[in-house]
């Protein structure tokens, strides 16, 4: 099998772990995957050096988003990147070659990808990474998939009901169960945090929507400071504006009860760290990636509910689901779960349980049935 993706140099987060977990996954299934890369910015290495054959184009700045101007104009930014360089790699790439599939994620690429795989002969898969929240919206990519034949997949039910029925199928962004296996190493010892202390933590990029100002503001406030508790938080970048307002929301346990990791590369060590996962949002959390890794670690997980999280956390079984994005109902959730530490043992190998459905080795098997689906339609088109 032979697949052509479409990757942003200059992604990162939940798109670029998912991006390279499940190229990672096709290689080691013996799938081909050939890559056109937008930009020259920091992952094209990273994407280069995963896939077998790489194809450079410039970067396209088209925001779906916005005023209504904004939005028409991306859209014919959108439309005219397409239909210049799917020729350009058309002839890069050689009309002769064969795909069994093109993929693409970010919605911009809706022309390059229905244009490539007009001419491959194979569909594209268009794999959600956001809701979409606009009824015109809705219509212009229904317009479009229709139009090229594109397949859409939501990252998690609450993403797929947000375009509709046009969307039929979920594939969860998945986690790669090699990023949270058990370690000997642990921040625990680096910090001198004593045994038995309680450990709470926080991974992600250092991002207002991430909201790490309310979740550390509502853990100083909580009852578990005065336990002798202790909050790490991993994610960069450390010197920002929004990192001075997390420090500060801290109240004076920065550095004691509140340790700010700054980017953490090794995953298992953090969680080998950690009793309890949070998740912070300020919005909407289309899956939630680190919350499926902390489950997989067999760590109950505190999340605002709204979006993915709802589709992994059972409250009160494997984590706890917060009702709103604020200081109050998180202190709330903190304080709950540490009145549960009894329990965190079961309730962590019940998280571990429940976390297979989202692991990247399931869902490249979603992924693969609809590729195959889609193969066999074209097949039978032919004929």
């Amino acid at each position: 099998m032979k697949i052509l993706k479409i990757l942003f140099s200059s992604d990162r987060g939940g798109v670029l772990a998912y991006e390279v977990q499940f190229i990672q996954e096709f290689k080691r299934r013996g799938i081909q995957v050939d890559a056109v890369i937008l930009g020259e910015e920091s992952q094209a290495k990273v994407y280069k050096s995963l896939c077998d054959t790489s194809y450079t184009i410039p970067s396209l700045d088209a925001q779906l988003a916005g005023s209504p101007l904004n939005i028409l104009n991306s859209l014919l930014k959108s439309y005219t990147f397409g239909a210049k360089y799917s020729k350009y790699l058309r002839q890069q790439i050689g009309a002769g070659k064969q795909y069994d599939a093109i993929m693409y994620c970010r919605p911009n690429l809706i022309h390059l990808a229905g244009m490539l795989s007009q001419t491959y002969g194979c569909k594209a898969l268009w794999h959600l990474p956001n809701t979409v929240n606009r009824d015109m919206a809705r219509k212009y990519y229904k317009l479009f998939c229709d139009k090229y034949g594109i397949i859409s997949i939501g990252n998690s039910a609450y993403t797929r009901d947000t375009l509709g029925e046009q969307c039929k199928h979920i594939v969860y962004m998945g986690y790669d169960e090699r990023r949270v296996q058990a370690s000997n190493l642990s921040f625990r010892t680096e910090l001198g945090i004593e045994a038995g202390a309680p450990v709470y933590g926080i991974a992600a990029r250092l991002h207002v929507d991430k909201a790490q100002d309310i979740v550390v503001e509502a853990f100083a406030n909580s009852d578990i400071p005065a336990k002798g508790g202790h909050l790490l938080v991993a994610g960069g970048p450390v010197g920002s504006e929004f990192y001075a307002k997390i420090h500060k929301a801290a109240k004076g346990l920065a550095g004691k009860q509140v340790h700010f990791l700054g980017e953490v590369s090794d995953l298992p060590k953090f969680y080998s760290s950690i009793d309890v996962a949070i998740n912070g949002r300020r919005n909407v959390e289309p899956f939630g990636i680190s919350v499926a890794e902390a489950l997989g670690a067999g760590k109950p997980v505190i999340a605002y509910y709204l979006g993915g999280p709802s589709e992994m956390i059972e409250h009160g079984k494997n984590g706890w689901l917060v009702n709103a994005p604020a200081v109050e109902d998180f202190k709330a959730a903190f304080n709950n779960s540490l009145e549960n530490r009894g329990r965190w043992g079961e309730m962590g190998a019940y998280a571990r349980s429940c976390a297979k459905t989202f692991s990247v080795e399931d869902n490249t098997d979603r992924l693969l049935e609809i590729i195959e689906g889609s193969r066999s339609r074209q097949t039978v088109l032919a004929h």
